[in-house]
């Protein structure tokens, strides 16, 4: 009985040995929001923009009135985990709800602004205008409802209302509806975030640019 107990021993202890010294799955990684990312798009509560609008007969305030950060996982061709920030956006007729950053992979990113911005409107829609980790001039296809996105150009000046603003991604996403298709431009700079908004819409045409900002990062 004794030396059934010893061989019983001894062979479990070399299964759980060899279950210690196996191979182990390494944990899934975790991107976050880099510095130059977070200098386009970032800003905190009580930071607000100014825009004039073509369709509103004044101008109108977007202002950030909240943050909530989280962390999810990506399971689509690569598992990792990323930043997300969601920043709420007080009432306004601009018709802006939220901005949202969500980080990537820097497996394919091609600068270290590996991460993306999008915006929510109060009618449900929703657009990526920023994700600078794409090629310049390569036509990205998101999917039925996030259309196509390209990084157009990058502008070192762009001067609109009496101010200059440097370093301005310039991007379009064209999107399909039943009624047409819309061609949508953005222009994000360092250190104010969306400065421009082209929105043509198969004839009808609204701009949206900065006036005035009062910005905290």
């Amino acid at each position: 009985m004794n030396i059934r107990f010893i061989i019983y021993f001894i062979i479990s202890s070399i299964i759980l040995l060899q279950t210690a010294c196996g191979p182990k799955e390494d944990p899934a990684p975790y991107y976050t929001l880099s510095d130059e990312f977070k200098s386009y798009c970032f800003f905190n509560d009580g930071s607000s923009w100014e825009y004039k609008s073509s369709l509103l007969p004044t101008n109108d305030v977007v202002a950030i009135g909240g943050h909530m950060e989280n962390v999810w996982t990506n399971t689509f061709e690569e598992i990792y985990n990323y930043q997300a920030v969601d920043m709420y956006v007080l009432d306004n007729q601009i018709g802006i709800s939220m901005i949202e950053l969500t980080a990537g992979s820097t497996i394919n990113a091609v600068t270290s602004m590996n991460s993306q911005m999008w915006l929510f409107f109060d009618n449900g829609d929703y657009r990526l205008i920023f994700a600078p980790q794409y090629p310049l001039g390569e036509e990205q296809l998101l999917g039925e409802h996030e259309g196509n996105y390209t990084n157009v150009e990058i502008i070192p000046a762009m001067s609109f209302g009496q101010k200059t603003y440097l370093d301005v991604y310039h991007t379009r996403v064209i999107d399909y509806f039943e009624q047409g298709f819309g061609n949508f431009h953005f222009y994000i700079a360092k250190n104010y975030g969306l400065v421009k908004m082209e929105n043509i819409i198969n004839n009808d045409t609204i701009i949206i640019e900065l006036i005035d900002s009062s910005l905290s990062q």
